[in-house]
């Protein structure tokens, strides 16, 4: 008989525990040979319950058995979805290494995607969820989210969709800040300034991509005024004995003399771009 005090794992809302009943009904009464793409949306639904009650283990167990029932059905575009939401849940577990293995075998169904739009939005989400591997220090991480926010630009029309081209361009510019690239990342949000412009009436984006712009060109042109004692690596800058906080690395305390707000990617919701979603 446990301890009158031993821990005790904390109740669900009776709202989640609802849901879950519901789906596992629906999964009950679904048949998962004749319909592994139903079967694999219900689960979709399950994992997601979980997920919104910070089970993460069960949210994880529930994507990954709903991946092995999408990949049995025709809709890739539908198994990217659940193969993104699975790497992100795995990426808040900080089990980075196998969410990177997932985002790599979702980069092997991209080009089956056959809508141009859903497949850039899925290269997008790819794009963000592999940031998130970047902030959880796994090497290589900001390369891969580069990579795919640069095939999302080729695939969108910065003329007819100005706000969706801005939004990409401000997202590689920041994962080039988190590598310390400051030269990529200037030249980045330089463009994705002029984009925003011409969405048209001023959009509340573009106070976002200006400040972040506006960082970066003060800290090269700090390191410029230091030149002598500066240093540039393939095309990485940093100030000599500069902290983290003063290079703009996500966690770190800023130094003395800065804004708070001054070391990282400032965020705010884009205008006119389809948002980042994991849902079926």
């Amino acid at each position: 008989m446990p301890e009158a005090n031993s821990p005790r794992r904390p109740a669900r809302p009776a709202r989640f525990e609802q849901a879950l009943e519901c789906f596992r009904e629906a999964r009950d009464l679904t048949d998962p040979e004749t319909s592994p793409g139903v079967y694999g949306v219900i689960l979709h639904d399950i994992a997601d319950t979980y997920r919104d009650a910070q089970d993460f283990k069960e949210a994880a167990e529930h994507f990954r058995q709903a991946v092995s029932y999408k990949e049995r059905a025709d809709n890739p575009g539908d198994l990217a979805t659940t193969m993104t939401a699975l790497a992100n849940t795995l990426a808040s577990m900080g089990e980075a290494a196998e969410a990177r293995e997932v985002l790599e075998r979702l980069a092997g169904q991209v080009p089956k995607i056959a809508d141009t739009e859903r497949r850039a939005a899925v290269l997008h989400n790819m794009g963000l969820s592999h940031e998130e591997l970047g902030r959880l220090g796994l090497e290589g991480a900001y390369a891969d989210a580069v990579a795919a926010y640069q095939a999302v630009l080729a695939l969108i029309d910065g003329e007819s969709d100005p706000g969706w081209y801005a939004t990409v361009l401000k997202d590689i510019g920041d994962a080039y800040a988190s590598q310390e690239m400051l030269p990529q990342a200037h030249a980045s949000y330089t463009e994705a300034v002029r984009y925003t412009r011409r969405i048209g009436e001023t959009p509340a984006s573009l106070i976002t991509v200006l400040i972040a712009l506006g960082r970066t060109s003060r800290r090269l042109g700090r390191l410029e005024g230091e030149a002598e004692g500066g240093a540039a690596v393939n095309g990485s800058v940093r100030e000599p004995g500069a902290s983290q906080a003063d290079a703009g690395v996500p966690g770190a305390a800023p130094p003395s003399d800065a804004s708070p707000a001054d070391t990282g990617p400032l965020d705010a919701p884009p205008l006119d771009v389809p948002p980042s979603r994991d849902e079926p």
